[in-house]
């Protein structure tokens, strides 16, 4: 049930900060400042299966990571700080895997997309971990 709240939680979370117009502009006004040298995204007439099941192998794999090193210790001790933390340090190290190796291999990737990324990576995990510990913190206390 863990690793089912935070695979539904985290796709909802990523995909509505992926989606949000906000992050789409910064996105886009980074391409720009960086003279358009790089692409980042395909457009969604070009996505397939291929795409798709990359999306939910991540998904799990987030899942199943914050599942049990975060959610599972934290909901062992009731401890829901516990989880935000140790799903806040998974994230950072996560998206960092990517994101380094991203601006070291593609010339004129703003540098500015590696802390932006990081902490994003962050903090979408710190809400998965937490959101899903409160959820069963709760349901064990009913």
């Amino acid at each position: 049930m863990r690793f089912v709240s935070a695979f539904v939680v985290y796709a909802v979370i990523d995909m509505a900060w992926n989606m949000s117009p906000p992050t789409v502009a910064m996105y886009a006004s980074l391409h720009e400042a960086s003279g358009n040298d790089w692409s980042f995204g395909k457009s969604m007439d070009t996505l397939g299966s291929v795409e798709l099941v990359a999306v939910l192998v991540f998904f799990a794999l987030i899942a199943l990571a914050n599942s049990h090193l975060a959610i599972g210790p934290a909901i062992g001790e009731r401890n829901l700080q516990r989880a935000m933390k140790n799903g806040f340090v998974l994230g950072c190290a996560a998206y960092a895997t990517y994101i380094v190796p991203t601006f070291i291999s593609i010339q004129n990737w703003p540098a500015a997309l590696v802390p932006i990324d990081i902490l994003i990576g962050g903090l979408l995990s710190l809400a998965t971990s937490g959101i899903a510990t409160w959820w069963a913190v709760r349901r064990q206390a009913a």
